[in-house]
């Protein structure tokens, strides 16, 4: 079989290596599993539109300033927070292109054998491979520019994985290369219900197509994905593992306003020669009871595409290293049933008075100039809602959910689940704490670290 798209589901112990799932971390498997002479079998529930030198990706896809969420997993309910792309590259695919690491610290206290000594090699690598370059000044919007402006050191440039205005997602930087290898095989549109055992050792999966062999399998789904199939699959509280239980992401609210004029003219005068990128700047401070030497506090400014009343200019606020966890469980065991996702943002009193004090210093920067003269009336929720009311009412997540299936609680540092021999999780549901930064940089160089161990 090729390394394009198979025409069917293998039998029998025909693969070295499973890979379940084809977002960030999966075609990081993909890739550097393969190149390590195994034959793999990446499996991805959503489509493979093939190399991006083919043409054949979805405009929204590949568009970089925007966010893209036409190829969504159904939710249990209507929660934007629950948020996750089903198409080859996962969430790299339609992200905001944001490519970040957590301080040192976040990733010295995962233990188990990783340190930010152990996974910084690996940041590189990843930087590399998504062919990150920086934002310059003169690629700044208006109003990304006036954030700057006022908030000074505290202003950070995105590193992005954008090439021009094309979202350069984790299947272009991995998996193109890959893909005439006779060893991988891509199987796209197959959805994995559950891990196949014998005894205590992984065998394979069964798919919607029929079931899939191999020597070794690795659950890439996600924080949400992984342990929905590990559930599925009685590897959870049967086994005496909290898997789905400790699921944490950064949280925040979102405030939008008027946009002056002077907004609504620079921003027109600047899109004639630069394009609009929703997200160019992160303002990075530390809250009062933050650790000396580390931020836990992040404003995100975003400005969309003109509508009724011109462009749209908003500011999100999120607390970075919250404490509340939440959990994912099924709602039944068909793998086509949406998870019972539940967040529990604020469930810990501390992540609510931080990010309280996040919309205060918020609402001071913005109120004052360069950003106010291109803000003006703040529209949403408005200066009469005071910051504790608009948190509690409309704490949402960042995209970023984590610790799921964590190191030392349901696998060891190599990624595998206690108890069950050749079956690995690789991804960021493995993250034990969040990193104050956006995941997927960690995500995929925690993949690249992990493909190391497995191929050995």
């Amino acid at each position: 079989m090729s390394g394009n798209r198979a025409p069917g589901v293998a039998r029998g112990p025909s693969f070295d290596v499973l890979v379940v799932g084809g977002g960030s971390a999966g075609c990081v498997l993909g890739a550097r599993l393969s190149e390590s002479g195994r034959r793999v079998c990446l499996v991805e529930a959503g489509p493979d539109y093939g190399p991006y030198a083919e043409g054949r990706w979805p405009e929204d896809m590949l568009d970089a300033r925007q966010l893209a969420f036409s190829h969504s997993w159904e939710t249990e309910r209507e929660d934007r927070s629950q948020l996750r792309a089903r198409i080859v590259g996962g969430c790299s695919a339609h992200n905001a292109c944001v490519v970040l690491e957590g301080a040192p610290a976040d990733y010295d206290e995962w233990g188990h054998g990783w340190s930010y000594r152990a996974i910084e090699p690996y940041l590189r690598r990843a930087e590399r491979e998504l062919r990150v370059r920086r934002m310059t000044h003169e690629e700044l919007s208006p109003w990304h520019r006036a954030f700057v402006a006022a908030a000074g050191d505290d202003a950070i440039l995105h590193p992005v994985n954008a090439v021009g205005s094309v979202r350069w997602n984790a299947a272009f930087a991995y998996l193109d290369p890959a893909r005439r290898r006779e060893n991988l095989t891509i199987l796209a549109d197959t959805l994995v219900d559950r891990v196949l055992l014998v005894g205590e050792r992984a065998v394979g999966v069964a798919t919607s197509a029929g079931e899939l062999r191999a020597q070794t399998i690795v659950l890439a789904a996600g924080a949400y994905g992984s342990p929905g199939i590990l559930l599925r699959s009685g590897i959870g509280p049967e086994r005496g593992l909290p898997v789905g239980e400790d699921l944490c992401d950064h949280v925040g609210v979102g405030f939008g306003f008027e946009g002056t004029e002077r907004l609504q003219r620079e921003t027109v005068e600047f899109e004639r020669s630069q394009p609009l990128f929703m997200a160019q700047v992160t303002i990075a401070m530390a809250s009062s009871a933050c650790a000396a030497g580390l931020r836990d506090l992040f404003f995100f400014p975003g400005v969309d595409p003109p509508g009724e009343h011109g462009y749209e200019a908003s500011v999100a606020v999120f607390a970075m290293k919250p404490e509340s966890r939440g959990s994912v469980r099924l709602t039944s065991r068909d793998p086509r049933a949406p998870l019972a996702i539940a967040h529990g943002f604020l469930s810990e009193p501390r992540d609510a008075e931080i990010l309280a004090e996040g919309v205060e210093r918020l609402r001071r920067l913005t109120g004052s100039d360069p950003i106010y003269s291109y803000a003006g009336r703040e529209t949403r929720p408005g200066r009469d809602v005071d910051a504790p009311a608009h948190v509690r009412a409309t704490a949402r997540g960042f995209f970023h959910p984590v610790a799921t299936c964590a190191i030392g609680q349901v696998v060891d540092g190599g990624g595998r689940v206690y108890g069950l021999d050749r079956l690995y999780v690789a991804d960021a549901s493995i993250m034990p704490t969040i990193p104050r930064a956006n995941t997927n940089l960690s995500a995929l160089a925690l993949a690249e670290r992990l493909a190391e161990s497995i191929a050995r």
